[in-house]
């Protein structure tokens, strides 16, 4: 049997020839999806090699963070089942520093797709640990990153809002965000009108392979969470993502009605 170019296995996975090469030479580790493509590419099947890239990528990103996964049991259903089940392994992070740095490290790793939720009572200027402020700042610069990769990144962005009243620390901050990020082509955000008086479940959603969930407390600076790397697990949170951002408009057209009708006080 003739071994395929990559230029050929790029055909057939309807992908660039660069992103074939950097997973033939060890230099990028593909996605599910992309795998699943360039076994079929192969003419191999794909259901025999799900649980070796399950594997991989659980011991890459325990490899790469230093953190021990807790495996907990996933019992599968349908074609997809396994002998032994799939493992699903989450990585704890205990505080602030631990999760914006595993974050920050995984964003720039990123191959296409970022989709992540600010849904807090504060501003992000108003969180002093410079692990955090590395991590949004670490959004910005993958976005625009000087690269032939198609890449995207969608923000959802919470604004406290009281009787129609934005919060005026959380506007300010929208705003400044809005003209520093306004030039960047492959960056979108949209405007939630954040009523409850308590954090939202802030998410990361990287390519579609691994979700991070953050939980904060009440002090501003407490922040804890944890990551997942599947496949499955990461299509649940997309699906939810996708139908809020259906619904929100634009950041610029939230500004625009902001300026339009401003609140006074009575």
């Amino acid at each position: 049997m003739k071994k395929p170019t990559e230029a050929a296995l790029a055909r057939k996975m309807g992908c660039a020839r660069s992103t074939v090469s950097a997973i033939l030479n060890g230099q990028r580790f593909p996605s599910w999806e992309v795998t699943e493509a360039f076994v079929r590419a192969c003419d191999e099947d794909p259901a025999a090699w799900e649980a070796r890239w399950l594997d991989v990528s659980r011991r890459i990103e325990e490899g790469r963070h230093g953190y021990d996964g807790v495996p907990f049991p996933l019992q599968a259903s349908g074609p997809e089942q396994t002998p032994n089940g799939t493992m699903l392994s989450a990585r704890w992070y205990k505080d602030n520093r631990e999760f914006y740095e595993a974050g920050s490290a995984r964003i720039c790793r990123a191959r296409s797709e970022i989709r992540v939720t600010y849904m807090r009572r504060y501003p992000p200027t108003q969180y002093t640990t410079p692990a955090s402020a590395a991590y949004f700042k670490s959004i910005l610069d993958w976005a625009g990153e000087d690269t032939e990769d198609e890449r995207s990144v969608r923000r959802i962005i919470g604004i406290p809002d009281r009787n129609g009243q934005p919060d005026s620390d959380m506007l300010a901050w929208a705003q400044q965000h809005h003209e520093a990020s306004k030039h960047l082509l492959n960056y979108e955000a949209s405007v939630l009108k954040w009523t409850p008086g308590a954090d939202g479940l802030n998410m990361a959603l990287i390519d579609d392979t691994i979700v991070f969930l953050a939980f904060s407390g009440g002090p501003r600076q407490r922040l804890n969470g944890f990551s997942v790397a599947d496949p499955t697990f990461m299509s649940y949170f997309a699906g939810y993502f996708d139908q809020l951002w259906a619904a929100l408009p634009p950041l610029g057209d939230y500004l625009q009605e902001v300026g339009e009708n401003p609140q006074r006080d009575p």
